[in-house]
C-alpha cells in the first residue's frame, strides 16, 4: 500500500510551523480523508531509459527520441548524464473525481484535504519508481539525478506533447489538454539523469530552479506544489 506522509499532506494545505493552528475535529478530518484518499488510489507507472543525449545550443536533444528538452536548467541538470530516462507517473482519476464530488456539494474542506492527499501520492508514486530506477543505475555503475519535471524553470510544458507519446502514457491513462496540462492532474512527467561519480542526492531547493514565483511554497524553500489544486498555473 502506498505511504501517504501526513506532514506533507499539512504542508500542501498551507500549514507552517509554530502559526498555524488546526482545531481537533480538523486534524480528525485531515486523518479522515488520508485514509480515504488511500483506497482511492489507483498508481501507475511508466517508462523509457535512451543510451545517449547531446547537450546544444537547443537544449538536450535525445537523437533517438526524436526529442529536444529546452533550456539551460535542463542542461545544467544533464550536462554529465550518459542516459536519460523519461518517467511517467499518475494516480489515476477515482481520488480527483471525489474530489469533484466534494466541490460540488460545498464541501471546500474536504475537498481542499483530499486535493492536498492526491498531491503527496502522486510524488510518493514518482519516488517509488526512481528507487527502482536506482537500483538499475547501481547495477551499471551509475548515479541518478534528481527528477526533473515539465513546468520547472525554463522546461516548458509544451513538452509535455511529444514527452506523452514517447513514454506512452495514454497506456497508463494520461492524457494531455489543450493547455499541455497533464490529465489526470496528480500525474507527473519527470526526466532522471544517469550519471558517473555523482551521488544520489535530491536537490536541496528546487525553487532555485522554478518559474512559479506566486508560490506559498517558495519562500520557505521548499519544492513547490505544482501538483496541487490550489498552486496550479
Amino acid at each position: 500500500m502506498l505511504y501517504v506522509d501526513k506532514n506533507e499532506v499539512l504542508r500542501y494545505l498551507g500549514y507552517k510551523p509554530n502559526s498555524t493552528k488546526f482545531t481537533p475535529d480538523m486534524l480528525a478530518k485531515i486523518d479522515y480523508y488520508i485514509s480515504l484518499g488511500i483506497t482511492l488510489l489507483e498508481p501507475n507507472t511508466t517508462y523509457r531509459i535512451f543510451n545517449h543525449l547531446d547537450i546544444t545550443d537547443r537544449g538536450v536533444e535525445i537523437a533517438e527520441a526524436g526529442l529536444v528538452l529546452p533550456g539551460n536548467d535542463i542542461s545544467n541538470l544533464l550536462r554529465n548524464a550518459k542516459k536519460v530516462c523519461l518517467v511517467a507517473a499518475t494516480i489515476g482519476p477515482q481520488l480527483e473525481a471525489k474530489v469533484s464530488q466534494l466541490f460540488k456539494s460545498n464541501e471546500y474542506a474536504a475537498g481542499t484535504i483530499l486535493d492536498a492527499v492526491g498531491s503527496d501520492a502522486v510524488e510518493k508514486v514518482a519516488d517509488q519508481l526512481q528507487e527502482q530506477l536506482k537500483l538499475k543505475a547501481k547495477k551499471q555503475g551509475y548515479h541518478l539525478t534528481w527528477r526533473y519535471c515539465s513546468g520547472y524553470g525554463d522546461l516548458p510544458l509544451e513538452v509535455n506533447r511529444p514527452f506523452a507519446k514517447i513514454v506512452n502514457a495514454a497506456s497508463i491513462g494520461i492524457n494531455i489538454t489543450e493547455t499541455c496540462a497533464l490529465q489526470p492532474e496528480k500525474s507527473i512527467f519527470g526526466i532522471v539523469g544517469f550519471t558517473v561519480g555523482e551521488q544520489d542526492v535530491p536537490i536541496l531547493n528546487k525553487c532555485a530552479n522554478c518559474g512559479a514565483e506566486n508560490c506559498a511554497y517558495r519562500n520557505r524553500g521548499e519544492m513547490c506544489a505544482k501538483t496541487s489544486r490550489n498552486t496550479k498555473e
